[in-house]
């Protein structure tokens, strides 16, 4: 089965963080007991809505959740890491399937920060052509007229 566009971003997401950092990430919220420096990524919020010819758009919101070391908060390494998230989240992807991020922002937390980004695709409808297909006429099978 083919994985779809909101596991296709958030898999871009994860592969642009661990090219730029090296502390653990998470395909999923982070452990409430960790105590290392650590990445979490979750889809926090898909939006949809129809557009003409079976065509849809799609919001796919991707939450980063970054936690620091056990003890006293470190303001300027958090600082430093959201801000290099606006760098690296802008353009995700590969050469043939680059996402542009429309929003983003963080807001500080007691353990480090948590990044929002917004990722606006347009879905086409897949067109499938019905091909020579065995008829039955009769109890025989048969090819097609």
């Amino acid at each position: 089965m083919e994985k779809g566009m909101i596991q296709t971003i958030k898999e871009a997401v994860i592969t642009a963080i661990s090219k730029n950092f090296s502390q653990k990430i998470y395909a999923e919220e982070v452990p409430q007991k960790g105590s290392h420096a650590c990445f979490g990524v979750t889809v926090k919020k898909v939006k949809q809505k129809p557009l003409l010819n079976g065509r849809r758009e799609q919001w796919i919101t991707i939450q980063i959740q970054y936690n620091t070391e056990v003890g006293e908060r470190k303001k300027a390494d958090s600082t430093e890491k959201a801000d290099k998230l606006y760098e690296i989240l802008s353009l995700i992807g590969e050469k043939g399937n680059l996402f542009l991020c429309r929003e983003m922002n963080h807001t500080m937390t007691e353990k480090g920060f948590c990044f929002e980004a917004v990722y606006y695709i347009q879905l086409l409808p897949v067109m499938e052509e019905r091909k020579m297909e065995r008829l039955e006429y009769n109890g025989m099978k048969t090819v097609g007229y």
